[in-house]
């Protein structure tokens, strides 16, 4: 129910009260000519201080956008903290579907570094002009991506917090539940939308890969078909070895907080409850927030508030800038499991 109420009732999007906005479009560099679009959003009025990180960028998930209800209610709270934004299209999806000769995937981690590089030469990043800080927050697939890059070395991007909502830490775990799962009914609605978005990128493809595209009948064969083929792999199976996130998360090097709910109807269990979490804890700065109810990035309240989510976003981020000042690790919420 948590996950079906995300699509009956969104949450609300951030208004001109809270933010003023501009848009960017943001070259990749990998000679395509791709852009990916980013809306930018600083809080009104300015807090003094800002808190740490100053700006949070937000990647959507699987089928998503930057006008997905979850990155829009997340930049609605975080607006309120005090907190810039950076709203992103992943290549091919939102905006950047126009910009875009290539798809995004659950790996692509090198465009989400240009656009951090990018950002980070922003006004909207550095008010103080005293150096950018930026925070990373991914959603379902986008959470992937995130916890990826933060487990990759960060070389000098400004990234100082991450966070991701109902990741999927193995994809081919996650590949197989969503076959056998509400008799696939998830697996379908995502297949159709990835079709739909091959088919825009359909001239450089040839008939046969195209056919072979349109005719698979789970992720696993789309992957066959279409990302590994696209991006290198040999296979779905490689791809999903090679960007499965879980594997990423003892090399993560800033404090990060990974939230999720047991109950998710997309994304298993069972990788989340192998993880060592608290030998994570103890040895690095990961820190988790798993909850038995929640749905796929539902955690919806009573009384009209925000999703639980965005709240533990806010409360998260914000105690970066305590937490930077008297170099403790930060504390964020997290549960037994």
């Amino acid at each position: 129910m948590q996950t079906l109420r995300s699509r009956l009732s969104p949450p609300s999007a951030p208004s001109d009260a809270l933010a003023s906005t501009r848009l960017l479009r943001i070259p990749m560099d990998d000679g395509t000519g791709d852009e990916l679009g980013v809306a930018l959003h600083t809080p009104l009025p300015q807090p003094a201080p800002r808190p740490a990180p100053q700006m949070v960028v937000l990647v959507h998930g699987l089928g998503g956008s930057a006008e997905s209800p979850y990155m829009l209610a997340t930049a609605a709270q975080l607006l309120r903290g005090g907190i810039a934004v950076a709203r992103l299209d992943l290549r091919g999806a939102g905006h950047a579907g126009t910009t875009s000769t290539q798809m995004y995937h659950a790996g692509r981690t090198a465009d989400v570094r240009t656009v951090l590089a990018a950002v980070a030469d922003e006004p909207e990043a550095d008010p103080r002009r005293d150096g950018p800080t930026l925070g990373l927050m991914g959603f379902s697939l986008g959470g992937n991506v995130s916890l990826k890059l933060l487990g990759e070395p960060l070389g000098r991007l400004p990234v100082v917090a991450g966070m991701s909502v109902s990741a999927p830490l193995d994809l081919a775990v996650g590949g197989e539940y969503l076959r056998r799962v509400a008799f696939g009914a998830y697996e379908s609605a995502m297949l159709r939308g990835l079709k739909a978005d091959v088919a825009r990128f359909a001239g450089p493809l040839g008939d046969d890969v195209l056919a072979q595209v349109m005719s698979a009948r789970t992720l696993e064969e789309f992957d066959n078909a279409f990302t590994a083929r696209q991006n290198g792999w040999r296979d779905a199976a490689e791809y999903y070895a090679v960007n499965s996130s879980a594997q990423y998360l003892p090399h993560i090097t800033v404090p990060t907080l990974v939230l999720h709910a047991l109950d998710d109807p997309v994304v298993p269990p069972g990788p989340y409850r192998s993880i060592d979490w608290s030998g994570l804890e103890r040895s690095g700065p990961v820190r988790r927030a798993i909850t038995d109810y929640g749905g796929h990035v539902g955690f919806h309240q009573a009384g009209g508030r925000p999703p639980w989510y965005a709240e533990q976003a806010v409360e998260f981020f914000t105690s970066l800038g305590q937490a930077r000042a008297s170099t403790e690790p930060s504390s964020s919420p997290s549960a037994g499991h």
